[in-house]
């Protein structure tokens, strides 16, 4: 079967088990665990033509109401359970507006935009684990988040759901300098600012700033904003486009570096890199994994030779 993919490759699965039910996990037990491949909704993963393994994929999409946390379904995709909370009163993810995927793949690679962090609102996640062939659930203190990181990227879990705190105020992070310039350049007051009016403004800038994979197929970010060590860098090295983290560490823009060595690449026809925003790669039509893959390549080595900086790829890249 095709596998549909945000990137737009042609794609072909040779075996598919979809999750629909708690039953549904026994029948991992005659599949090898070198054998599984886990996909969500396919928004940030780079697929070879052939795949050989067996694609599998949760389709829990409920959502329930427990007295210490809200419990979502793996399978569920991420706008509706946004749309759920502001339609709830339930505050804390106005930030992660549309942001494409689903719930079940946002704790693996710790989704974040504008200064907030899924993490942050986890309470624990629930898990088929593929070693033990057992249900557990995993604290949020045990998923070892971090940027763009987890617990789960070991590919040893099956996400089954995500179970959630949320605020019960109304406090939103307005500190992202993207987003406070353009509250203030749409005349949006901070005190009067509502969840669903931020949600708006964060689905309005991310729209500027990022194209629709609909219409130019992407997978958002290809490359992580590099962490650095403060002190191996000139102070005015890529000024205006980095951020100290504090601890003698700073985060330099990926989409910077990669403007500055753009003119350096070659670059095939079936890709090219966004106008708008150089951490976006779009497949033109009739791009090829080995197309992707080269490219990617190319440009983490100049920016290595020419800045000593080691980027590393965002999606997930999957040759089989």
């Amino acid at each position: 079967m095709f596998i549909s993919n945000s990137f737009g490759l042609t794609v072909k699965a040779k075996n598919f088990l979809s999750i629909n039910t708690p039953k549904d996990l026994s029948k991992l037990d005659i599949i090898q665990d070198n054998s599984i491949l886990i996909l969500g909704a396919c928004t940030n993963v780079i697929l070879n033509k052939d795949l050989t393994k067996t694609i599998v994929q949760v389709n829990f999409k409920d959502i329930k109401i427990y007295e210490d946390y809200l419990s979502v379904g793996g399978g569920l995709n991420w706008a509706d359970l946004i749309e759920y909370c502001l339609n709830n009163s339930l505050y804390g993810l106005e930030n992660l507006t549309h942001i494409p995927g689903s719930v079940g793949a946002a704790p693996v690679q710790n989704i974040g935009a504008y200064g907030v962090e899924v993490s942050s609102f986890i309470h624990s996640v629930e898990c088929f684990n593929l070693l033990s062939q057992q249900q557990e659930t995993i604290e949020r203190d045990q998923c070892r988040f971090e940027y763009r990181n987890s617990i789960f990227k070991s590919k040893n879990y099956i996400i089954l759901k995500v179970n959630f705190i949320f605020s019960k105020t109304f406090e939103p992070d307005l500190s992202y300098p993207a987003l406070a310039n353009y509250l203030k350049h749409n005349s949006i007051d901070a005190k009067s600012l509502t969840p669903k009016l931020l949600s708006e403004s964060i689905k309005n800038l991310r729209n500027s700033r990022l194209p629709d994979p609909n219409l130019d197929p992407n997978v958002g970010s290809i490359f992580k904003n590099p962490l650095v060590k403060t002190n191996d860098f000139d102070r005015n090295f890529l000024i205006g486009h980095r951020w100290e983290q504090g601890n003698g560490v700073t985060k330099l823009s990926a989409a910077r570096l990669i403007e500055l060595i753009k003119p350096e690449l070659s670059i095939p026809e079936t890709l090219r890199i966004y106008e708008h925003h150089s951490l976006v790669l779009i497949n033109n039509g009739e791009a090829t994994f080995n197309d992707v893959k080269n490219l990617l390549d190319q440009i983490g080595v100049k920016i290595f030779n020419k800045f000593n900086i080691e980027l590393e790829i965002e999606p997930e890249i999957i040759s089989s």
